[in-house]
């Protein structure tokens, strides 16, 4: 039996376990690198494709023994308040697959996948995804993306002055 074994340090890997309903604790307990203060437990589940996720972990424990995953939202937990992608956990994680009451096959491309399907549409805003051309950016007064308009500075309408590389001596607005 394939299960997903989230290490401390964020990476993964697939284990292959003996596992059974009744020990699934006691064994995951044993393939445990890294652990936290109170007993290992079901801390969250996930249902997808007639499937369900479970992660066991813990959620207390010293520091320098917190896993960096970021775990996929909404999870459900019977005991934790918090939303599984910001609670704190401690030592390993392990996600065990169930389709149905039975214990099935999970392997860290199937969770990726799921994680990719889940947070799909988010996108990481880093710099330089989009070209000049492709933004439509040939105008000069395009800097980083952002459109730079010329104003007047009228003190009856108190609108602002935009001067590109001068400072202001001293800041007149009133806040």
């Amino acid at each position: 039996m394939k299960i997903v074994r989230i290490n401390k340090d964020g990476s993964m890997n697939d284990l292959d376990l003996n596992l059974k309903k009744n020990t699934v604790l006691k064994q995951l307990n044993k393939s445990s690198i890294s652990k936290g203060n109170n007993s290992l437990c079901e801390l969250y589940k996930w249902s997808y494709e007639d499937k369900n996720i479970i992660c066991y972990g813990w959620y207390d424990g010293d520091a320098g023994f917190e896993n960096k995953h970021e775990l996929i939202p909404n999870g459900n937990s019977s005991f934790l308040e918090e939303d599984s992608s910001e609670k704190l956990l401690f030592g390993d994680i392990f996600l065990v697959c169930y389709e149905k009451s039975e214990l099935i096959d999970y392997c860290v491309s199937d969770y990726a996948e799921y994680y990719n399907i889940v947070f799909d549409g988010f996108d990481d805003c880093s710099e330089g995804d989009l070209t000049d051309k492709e933004d439509g950016g040939d105008n000069n007064d395009d800097v980083n993306g952002f459109i730079i308009d010329d104003i007047e500075s009228d003190e009856s309408n108190d609108s602002y002055e935009y001067i590109e590389d001068e400072e202001l001596d001293e800041d007149c607005n009133g806040y």
